[in-house]
């Protein structure tokens, strides 16, 4: 894991190596020979279905630019579910935290087309579940810490493609701009474990089981709001 983070950084130092190489204060020359200027280049801070993040942004072209980013995000659920007459007490927290390099090409001043990769320091959902009521079966009675705890926990790799849409402009004319991005990451397929305790420990040979009914859940949408703001008039 720490190797493939490590070379995902080196991807993308060697990208703003490469934006800023041999660059005097304001402008600089790039590998490509492409002009290196701050008029290009925007910040953001961004919030949405990916949480909370920061991002730069560089305009190569007018149609063309690229955006390095992290992004922090989790959420917990806790709600009560009864299933084959058990009542329980859930509770899911998922967690998906990612540092990302993304292209953006612009057909249109207000559309951007957005593709590019995350690398996922982060990527599991956990779901506890524990009894809230006693049970009885066969004349005996369980009560509730007698039953146990079922963890059951969903895993991701850490590499995963990202492809969506952009409204409105990436860089900004003026200073700032309000713009929007819509689209999904396609993560792997997850590896799921299921850990219980007390009269729920026999419960490990059904993670394999939940892992095959899981594996085409792999689709994590992304809508972000961008405030973004041009690092020069």
């Amino acid at each position: 894991m720490k190797k493939r983070f490590l070379s995902f950084l080196v991807l993308c130092l060697s990208v703003v190596a490469v934006w800023a190489q041999d660059a005097p204060a304001d402008s600089a020359k790039s590998a490509s020979g492409l002009k290196f200027s701050l008029e290009n280049a925007a910040v953001q801070a961004h919030v949405g279905t990916q949480g909370f993040g920061v991002a730069a942004r560089y305009a190569f072209l007018p149609n063309l630019s690229a955006r390095l980013g992290a992004s922090f995000g989790s959420v917990k659920i806790e709600k009560g579910i009864s299933f084959d007459n058990l009542s329980s007490d859930n509770t899911l927290k998922a967690e998906a935290s990612n540092m990302h390099l993304w292209a953006e090409f612009s057909p249109l001043s207000w559309l951007r087309i957005n593709a590019g990769a995350g690398y996922f320091f982060k990527a599991k959902a956990t779901m506890e579940t524990i009894p809230n009521e006693s049970v009885t079966q066969d004349g005996i009675t369980l009560e509730p810490e007698e039953i146990g705890k079922l963890t059951t926990t969903a895993t991701y790799k850490e590499f995963a493609p990202y492809f969506g849409l952009g409204v409105g402009r990436g860089i900004p004319q003026g200073r700032f701009n309000v713009n929007v991005d819509l689209g999904t990451y396609y993560l792997s397929s997850p590896s799921v474990t299921m850990v219980g305790t007390e009269y729920l420990a026999d419960n490990g040979h059904n993670g394999p089981i939940l892992e095959r009914n899981m594996k085409d859940y792999r689709w994590l949408p992304v809508l972000q709001l961008n405030l973004t703001f041009k690092l020069s008039k």
